[in-house]
């Protein structure tokens, strides 16, 4: 296995001609890569190292080199990674551009450190006292690979989890897992090792990385950092409360996952995760914030701040360190057609049924109208029923591939026609057997090799309807009416009826006027939840 690791790498060529040989003329030739443009920065760095990795040298040279380059490589890639950051799905394809040439730079890098590990292995005179080193440097590229393609939500191909669980294995193979080394480039902790390194990639990858914002996965990596050290990997399955084992299959190409006793998870070379250490971590601190101390003297940072730190801590045990829970709802599979719409004035459209118009007022007749009623006895709906292409209002087709009451996980297949999605987003979803369309949040994306969108919806209760607000008051009374909706109660679920509007309308006792058959003056109560495009929140009518 670990053989095949090395014979993957590209070919040396005596024909190869970077802009450098030698670690002298590198630090030369950094001095005239314009970091200001980070762009034909980056451009320069991955044709460069590229090139290198093909280049004839020796395996001591070439460590001289990489180690030159890593600060600036660190530096473009974390810019230029803002450009296809916090991004809508499926990507534009300016922003898919950049993230290939990121995850291309990170491979360059990852290829060079892996062919010094093979001189390394190989016995190549100096490089066995460097195995720990270039072990923990080709494990972090697989790990940053394998970050941005999270930052990106983008999914994370099986042949990079191969080559991260091989590399290990090579650590393994040189008992060097255990070796500290120095990494720099790190945030805060700068004592890293093989296994740390490993286990930082394989935590990320346990964490549901498509389901957190981007702040988040940036606050796991940070966390990362101090915690995975505190994670042990043993050939043999470790004692865990009675818990079913968490293991990694060193021969396969998936992230870890937690046995579930059913027989049918296959395992060729299984490595098991004990989670012990950083259980009781986790659990001091989620204690220590509940009872009212700072993030900041609990070593999370001084940008951490309640509720959201407990919050994702909380969420990061349960897939750290518990079992997976049982579904409030059962999940089945099914194979069902739907259609798919977002934006406020859509939603509107489509589950009122009709174009949105001002209410109240007396709307005169167009010649064409009376031409019509003269004719046909009535008004034609023709120009209605074209309003949804008129205005980009074209409803998507996507399949649902598994459901429950609260939710659905769907698929928009690569070539389909269709708007870009945002983590947190309200949307309209109407199965191929429905008449009516539900309201949902999206909440988790993630776009797949193959061009095909895939999203985890969370159904909003209560039947959804069409509805008109403005601001309410002397200073509002010639403010036209805008699309919004409301859902229904649900007693069951002790759902009480909601209004959803636009980000920035709810204040609490905020008096709205609301349309339905009739003026209403509504005050705004309690925030439920929020999006990146809507407010759902209680209220109370009040009296004439």
């Amino acid at each position: 296995m670990t053989d095949s690791l090395f014979e993957e790498l590209p070919e040396v060529s005596a024909g190869a001609a970077p802009e450098f040989n030698d670690v002298l003329t590198c630090k030369e030739w950094l001095e005239h890569v314009p970091l200001a443009n980070v762009a034909e920065a980056q451009r320069q760095l991955l044709a460069q190292a590229a090139e290198f990795n093909r280049f004839p040298c020796k395996a001591s040279m070439r460590l001289q080199v990489l180690e030159a380059l890593r600060e600036a490589v660190a530096f473009v890639q974390i810019e230029q990674a803002k450009r296809f950051t916090n991004r809508s799905l499926p990507m534009a394809e300016a922003e898919a551009a950049v993230f290939a040439d990121t995850i291309a730079l990170w491979e360059n890098m990852r290829i060079g450190y892996l062919r010094c590990l093979g001189a390394s292995q190989a016995g190549e005179t100096g490089m066995p006292a460097h195995a720990a080193l270039l072990a923990q440097r080709a494990l972090a590229y697989s790990g940053l690979k394998m970050f941005h393609h999270y930052r990106a939500y983008r999914e994370v191909p099986g042949g990079d989890w191969q080559a991260l669980h091989r590399t290990y294995r090579v650590a393994e193979e040189l008992d060097v897992t255990e070796d500290e080394v120095k990494d720099y480039l790190n945030r805060d902790v700068h004592d890293a090792s093989p296994r740390i390194q490993y286990m930082r990639a394989l935590l990320m990858g346990l964490a549901n990385p498509n389901e957190l914002a981007r702040r988040q996965l940036s606050f796991v990596a940070f966390l990362l950092e101090r915690w995975a050290e505190k994670v042990d990997l043993s050939a043999q399955p470790v004692a865990d409360e009675g818990m079913l084992p968490l293991v990694v299959d060193i021969a396969g190409d998936k992230p870890p996952e937690r046995l579930t006793g059913a027989g049918d998870v296959k395992i060729t070379d299984p490595r098991f995760l004990d989670v012990t250490r950083l259980t009781k971590s986790l659990k001091n601190r989620i204690g220590l914030l509940r009872k009212g101390e700072s993030p900041a003297k609990l070593a999370l940072g001084e940008d951490c701040v309640q509720p959201s730190c407990e919050q994702l801590l909380v969420f990061l045990y349960r897939q750290w360190c518990q079992p997976r829970q049982p579904r409030a709802s059962e999940r089945k599979q099914v194979a069902q057609a739907a259609m798919v719409c977002n934006d406020m004035a859509a939603i509107h459209y489509y589950i009122l049924g009709k174009v949105f118009r001002q209410p109240g007022g007396q709307k005169e007749l167009s010649q064409k109208e009376r031409d019509q009623i003269a004719t046909f006895g009535r008004i034609s709906t023709k120009d209605e029923d074209d309003y949804s292409a008129v205005h980009g209002f074209l409803l998507e087709h996507w399949q649902i591939e598994d459901e429950s009451v609260s939710g659905l996980r769907m698929k928009r297949p690569a070539g389909s026609p269709g708007k870009r999605f945002t983590h947190g987003q309200l949307i309209a979803v109407r199965p191929g057997d429905a008449k009516n369309f539900m309201l949902a949040q999206v909440r988790w994306l993630m776009e797949s090799n193959d061009g095909a969108l895939h999203a985890g919806l969370r159904l909003l209760p209560g039947l959804p309807a069409g509805i008109a607000v403005r601001s309410y008051g002397l200073n509002a009374a010639n403010e036209k009416f805008i699309p919004a909706l409301t859902l229904t109660e649900v007693a069951a679920l002790k759902s009480p009826p909601t209004l959803i509007l636009p980000v920035g309308w709810h204040k609490p006792k905020r008096v709205v006027e609301v349309f339905v058959q009739q003026p209403l003056r509504v005050k705004l109560a309690d925030l439920i939840e929020r999006g990146p495009d809507f407010e759902r929140m209680t209220y109370e009518v009040l009296p004439d």
